[in-house]
C-alpha cells in the first residue's frame, strides 16, 4: 500500500517494510533518485539506513530508530522539506508497522524559542534542527521515548 505521493520516499519505505519482513538481506547500497539504502551488518546487529544525497538521515536497529536533519535546511534552520518528507514517511509506517507509536511525525511548532522542527507525537516531542542535528527514538510501540 503506498505510504506517500513521493515515488523516493516511496521507495525507501518499500525498503523499510522489506527488511522488517526479512526480504532484504543484500547490504549493498541501492539509489533511486537523491535517495538510497543500505544494510550496516555487524556481528552484533545489522542497520537499516536511508541516505538522502548521500547524508544519513534515519537508521533503524534492534533497539531504536535514529533520525537526522541531513545537513540541509531551510531559512529558519528547519531540516528541508525533502528530508521533512523522506522522515515522515519512515516515521509513518514505522508507526503502522508498530515500530513506534503511530502518528510520530517531524512538524512545525514553536519550541518556546522559535519556529523550528520538532520530532515526536503531541507532548512528547523534541527539537530537530540545525543546532540538533539528531534524535533516538527507542523501538517501544506503546511508549514514544525520543531522546
Amino acid at each position: 500500500m503506498p505510504r506517500s505521493n513521493r515515488t523516493l520516499t516511496q521507495f525507501a519505505v518499500d525498503k523499510l517494510v522489506a527488511f522488517h519482513n526479512g526480504t532484504l538481506r543484500d547490504p549493498d547500497l541501492e539509489t533511486m533518485g537523491n535517495t538510497s539504502v543500505a544494510l550496516h551488518i555487524t556481528p552484533e546487529t545489522t542497520t537499516f539506513q536511508v541516505f538522502l544525497f548521500d547524508q544519513c538521515i534515519f537508521e533503524l536497529d534492534e533497539n531504536h530508530i535514529m533520525v537526522r536533519n541531513g545537513g540541509f535546511f531551510d531559512s529558519k534552520g528547519r531540516p528541508s522539506r525533502t528530508t521533512r518528507e523522506r522522515l515522515n514517511g519512515l516515521l509513518d509506517i514505522c508507526g503502522e508497522l508498530g515500530i513506534i507509536p503511530a502518528g510520530v511525525r517531524i512538524f512545525l511548532a514553536n519550541n518556546g524559542e522559535k519556529e523550528t522542527a520538532m520530532v515526536g507525537k503531541g507532548d512528547t516531542a523534541a527539537t530537530l534542527d540545525e543546532r540538533t542535528p539528531d534524535r533516538a527514538i527507542v523501538r517501544n510501540p506503546d511508549q514514544l521515548l525520543v531522546f
